[in-house]
């Protein structure tokens, strides 16, 4: 996993895929063991590297190939995983704190403009799924339902329930390595 060169780097903000492709080899496999350190979750840890990546091919004009890309990245797995149990704690626990105690964000007009393409890559990517596997997934991952608690729902078996989470995410997976690619 040697860090990758200034020109590697310079690539990839000039928009190209192989360099990209190779940062991505280069890093993704530390990056999730790193992940799964932190919370101890390999499906959590694999939503946050394809999140990193993902931010780091919208946001590639961004890249100073200065620095070091290895302490981007991890930077970056840290504040992705942090957020993600941000996120679960207050969904689960704080619900109702969250309403009263909104902070007020500071957002640039560009991280707007971001956040609003990273939701519309994603939004198309699971609009992709058949029906059942995009609910499945969604109850799974969205409203943070447990694998029985979807089955209950939905009538039908944990396994099944099991299975079309693991076949939503490797389809998801596919097509997110797929449109940075064709970048």
């Amino acid at each position: 996993m040697g860090q990758l060169g200034v020109e590697c780097i310079s690539k990839i903000k000039a928009g190209d895929t192989a360099a990209f492709r190779e940062l991505f080899y280069a890093y993704k496999d530390a990056l999730f063991g790193y992940a799964c350190k932190l919370c101890r979750s390999p499906e959590m840890a694999e939503e946050a590297v394809q999140e990193v990546f993902m931010k780091v091919w919208i946001n590639r004009q961004q890249l100073d190939p200065s620095l070091s890309i290895r302490a981007y990245l991890y930077t970056a797995i840290r504040h992705c995983i942090f957020n993600i149990l941000k996120k679960a704690a207050l969904d689960e626990n704080l619900r109702q704190a969250v309403f009263y105690h909104q902070p007020v964000a500071a957002n640039t007009t560009e991280d707007d403009v971001n956040a609003a393409e990273l939701q519309r890559m994603k939004s198309r990517m699971l609009d992709m799924l058949p029906p059942q596997r995009k609910l499945i997934f969604c109850l799974s991952r969205i409203e943070g339902l447990s694998h029985e608690e979807i089955a209950i729902r939905l009538g039908i078996s944990k396994n099944t329930v099991k299975d079309q989470i693991v076949k939503a995410r490797r389809f998801l997976r596919q097509q997110l390595l797929y449109s940075i690619f064709l970048f």
